[in-house]
């Protein structure tokens, strides 16, 4: 089985292999990770727009959802014999995908245009990238597998494509087909082969993509034998998730084996991720506010929750990541799949309302939400394409009045079913619906993401080779906690913890899982007991998580904005905003702004004054006295360069700005 959780493999409990593709390479759940991960576990910082995550979990299988009935559990309406399709209004041209002239401007989908936004933040970064590595073993022909790679990037334009500012928005410029990019290198027989094999492998996976220049696609391939090669690939996460990652090895297979045997590779599929991303742009507004409605009202006045640290967290976010994993005891897994049986519930909700429970006991607090990827590959043209798919889910469940775990495990089934009925709004709407209070340090609405993926034990074959995956040891941390669960068919289960490694050390995440293993035994055992009395004692008490903010006193009147420079800042926010009367000290988010929004910002900035200023900045000085400040500090460092008709020139366009 491929790397995925679904609704039908999580929630429903169907097979997970109905969920898409048939995997070329089998993934196990060993070595701390499967073949195919993501530096970017769904999220970003917390700088006032979505979660960005890989399609770790696919949203619906190819066929309509069917949920795998139990027995009704006596006070608990049984679960429905298929899961409704998505809510809110149909998109105007139907549930089908068509191809777009490709003659104007192709716009980005939503969650494209967050990880664009993110990457301009950040682009020094390897954050946002998605890899695979692995071990080939057998006859096999690097020459032609490179003539394979360049036949897949031509099969899927999104491998081709560039990304380039317009006034502010980003467009997509798909290139034509031609050679990918590929680079062999033979190191048989030489010295310490293998240590230099795997750091050509961690410089090709570490190095960022120029978005704007670069196609989001590069491959190492090294060989250390006649029959043995190590494989890598390294994508950017705009343009492929996990389900993407079975996709490529599927197609590349498929072509490696028709040029080996001088057949014709497979045809494009007739619709592009670009089409895919004018339909959701369709639907997104076809939906309307009910959507919107339901996230706005579940999620209103949440505080994302946040477990003690080792250390303080800083003003920014320490990107530094660690990962460990812990084995589940084989009892336990069948603990687990007995629950699901008796009280309607699947392994994902139980696994789930375990962990919910421990946070609670860690935080004590009683209002709980983690994040949860979803794939947002609703329809069939989407199983076969590779692109980023994956939306973020919040799921917030109230665990006050000190239920049973059965009660638990009722309200977490009630909160993951219609969290997946309204899966189909972008993560970006729903945090500028909800407008969470901003910090640069922490993730919008959640810092902590759980998810189940179905994991397969056996190798798979690419061109004839037998592969081996290879595990990659995390690097970065995009939250405070990945917490993963892996089930494999046999239904053993393996936790594997990626976290903030400036946050926590190894010894507090390994107590976190160590005592998860144990609540989830003693929870399914006692059903009927308090469920947070069921968590183990914590060790000692890390950092708080949160420090006591003293009342202010009486807010005075706003000032209006002073001297011409805070008056133009304040006429770009009222033109993007669409808000009358800014003062001085109102803050762009608490306005409706959000992350690509600070992007418009940030060019008519540029076009105004002249000056560059970087996307952190823009999240850092929040308010319009602020940002005029560091807006005239950079005009001053300039303006000492400039000769004296181009001083001229900057001060008529803000003159002509500041009055518009």
């Amino acid at each position: 089985m491929s790397p995925r959780l679904s609704v039908a493999g999580a929630v429903v409990g169907v097979p997970s292999r109905a969920s898409g593709p048939a995997p070329v390479s089998g993934v196990p759940c060993a070595d701390s990770m499967p073949l195919c991960r993501s530096r970017l576990v769904p999220g970003q910082r917390r700088t006032g727009n979505a979660s960005a995550g890989p399609s770790l979990v696919p949203a619906r299988s190819r066929p309509p959802v069917s949920i795998r009935r139990r027995p009704p559990v006596k006070g608990r309406p049984p679960m429905p014999s298929r899961m409704p399709d998505q809510t809110n209004a149909p998109p105007p041209s139907g549930t089908r995908i068509r191809p777009v002239p490709r003659t104007g401007a192709l716009r980005l989908s939503p969650g494209q245009e967050r990880l664009w936004f993110l990457d301009g933040l950040h682009g020094d970064g390897t954050e946002y990238l998605v890899w695979l590595r692995m071990r080939l073993r057998g006859s096999w022909d690097p020459a032609v597998f490179a003539r394979a790679v360049t036949a897949v990037v031509g099969r899927h334009e999104v491998l081709r494509t560039r990304y380039r500012d317009s006034d502010g928005e980003p467009v997509q410029v798909v290139d034509p087909p031609g050679p990918a990019d590929v680079t062999v290198v033979d190191l048989t027989g030489g010295p310490d082969a293998g240590t230099r094999a795997a750091a050509l492998l961690d410089t090709a996976a570490g190095r960022p993509f120029d978005l704007r220049r670069e196609h989001p696609l590069r491959v190492v391939v090294v060989r250390l034998a006649p029959t043995e090669h190590l494989v890598g690939l390294t994508l950017h996460h705009i343009a492929a998730d996990a389900w993407s990652c079975d996709v490529l090895l599927r197609d590349l297979d498929h072509a490696y084996r028709a040029l080996a045997a001088g057949r014709p590779v497979p045809a494009p599929p007739s619709v592009q991720y670009a089409d895919v991303a004018a339909w959701q742009r369709a639907r997104r507004e076809a939906a309307g506010a009910a959507g919107i409605g339901y996230w706005r009202d579940q999620l209103a006045g949440l505080e994302p929750v946040l477990l003690p640290t080792d250390r303080p967290r800083g003003t920014r976010r320490d990107p530094s990541g660690d990962m460990l994993a812990v084995d589940v005891p084989r009892h336990v897994a069948r603990l687990v799949a007995a629950a699901g049986e008796r009280y309607g519930t699947t392994a994902f909700m139980t696994l789930l309302a375990a962990f919910q429970v421990l946070l609670a006991h860690r935080t004590g607090r009683t209002d709980i939400a983690v994040g949860m990827p979803a794939a947002g590959r609703d329809v069939p043209e989407t199983e076969d394409l590779i692109g980023f798919f994956v939306n973020t889910l919040v799921l917030r469940t109230d665990l006050a009045g000190e239920p049973s775990f059965t009660e638990v495990l009722d309200r977490v089934r009630t909160t993951v079913l219609a969290a997946l009925l309204h899966n189909d709004v972008p993560f970006e709407d729903v945090v500028a619906a909800v407008r969470p209070r901003r910090d640069p340090a922490r993730n919008p609405l959640f810092e902590i993401m759980f998810q189940v993926l179905h994991t397969a034990e056996t190798p798979g074959t690419l061109g004839g080779a037998t592969v081996w995956p290879l595990p990659m040891n995390a690097t970065d941390a995009k939250f405070d906690l990945v917490f993963t669960v892996c089930r494999t068919a046999a239904g053993d289960l393996r936790c594997v913890l990626e976290y903030a490694g400036g946050l926590f050390d190894r010894t507090t995440m390994l107590r976190l899982a160590e005592d998860y293993v144990a609540l989830l035994e003693r929870s399914t055992r006692e059903p009927e007991a308090r469920a947070v009395r069921l968590a183990p004692a914590p060790g000692a008490p890390g950092v708080p998580a949160t420090a006591a903010v003293p009342a202010g006193a009486p807010v005075p009147p706003a000032p209006a904005p002073a001297g011409p420079v805070e008056q133009v800042v304040a006429g770009i926010w009222s033109r993007l905003l669409g808000v009358d009367d800014i003062a001085a000290d109102d803050d762009f988010f608490d306005l409706g702004g959000h992350s690509l929004l600070v992007a418009r910002v940030r060019t008519a900035l540029r076009r105004t004054f002249a000056v560059d200023l970087p996307l952190q900045v823009l999240f850092e000085a929040t308010s319009v006295a602020g940002l005029a400040a560091v807006v005239t500090a950079a005009v001053r460092a300039d303006v000492s360069r400039l000769s004296d008709s181009q001083v001229q020139d900057l001060l008529s366009r803000a003159a002509r700005e500041g009055t518009r």
